[in-house]
């Protein structure tokens, strides 16, 4: 599957996504925000508990690249949603839509009081769990390309922020992706470009994923394994309890 269009990408700023969040049908108790160590514990005590997941921007360098298709080459044929009673993964058919496929990813993995009957998002939950013995990948893809249409994601969030938007059709050297808990009490990683969802091993927290170490070990990864020239384009948001 190659992406059909392409979006203006969304900035990494928690307001924004929490007001996308919004638009689709998240409740205004929970929020989005800056994540600015995932070691240090004072830095860490700014944020509100639990946290039930974060999205991290991280550059896409050749590097990664060549990891990323030497891990999806291990998986022995292609997904076919084998795990959607556990965790549900998008894949991304967007052009530079990976803030809203890593906003998604977070959404439709929360618990389901998080989120508005009869909005957006509820939606399209529907439409996968009313068809879950056999929708396919190429289905639920159908169905989020048709909720960034009822958002017109470009038009009304791509504009914002505190930086100048790209084209919709600019090469964009940045990729968002989300950390979740399925409901096995696994952790994932969610990423619309990969092969299906990461089983990243059971959880040992009981709420606040960020107090999970594998969370840290992951990130500190993807930090480890990318050049010089690229060290600081990291970017981590959380999900959790509103400040108001």
């Amino acid at each position: 599957m190659v992406d059909t269009r392409s979006v203006i990408p969304l900035e990494s700023n928690p307001a924004i996504f929490t007001d996308l969040a919004n638009n689709v049908g998240l409740s205004p108790i929970l929020e989005f925000h800056d994540v600015y160590s995932l070691t240090d514990e004072a830095l860490m005590a700014f944020l509100p508990s639990p946290i039930y997941g974060i999205i991290l921007l991280f550059p896409l360098t050749k590097s990664y690249e060549n990891y990323r298709k030497q891990e999806d080459a291990k998986r022995a044929g292609d997904y076919h949603n084998e795990l959607l009673h556990k965790v549900k993964w998008f894949k991304q058919t967007i052009g530079n839509g990976c803030g809203l496929y890593a906003l998604l990813h977070i959404l439709s993995n929360l618990p389901s009081d998080f989120i508005i009957k009869n909005l957006k998002l509820d939606q399209l939950l529907a439409g996968i769990d009313d068809n879950a013995s056999n929708i396919s990948v190429e289905e639920i893809a159908t169905l989020v390309e048709q909720l960034e249409s009822s958002i017109k994601l470009s038009d009304n969030f791509g504009q914002r922020g505190q930086t100048e938007a790209p084209r919709a059709e600019d090469p964009i050297e940045l990729h968002f992706i989300t950390f979740i808990k399925g409901k096995d009490n696994h952790l994932y990683e969610l990423d619309g470009r990969r092969n299906g969802p990461i089983d990243l091993g059971e959880s040992n927290s009981e709420s606040n994923i960020l107090k999970d170490p594998k969370i840290a070990q992951k990130v500190q990864f993807y930090i480890d394994n990318t050049d010089e020239v690229n060290k600081h384009n990291f970017a981590i948001m959380a999900i959790g309890p509103s400040a108001d």
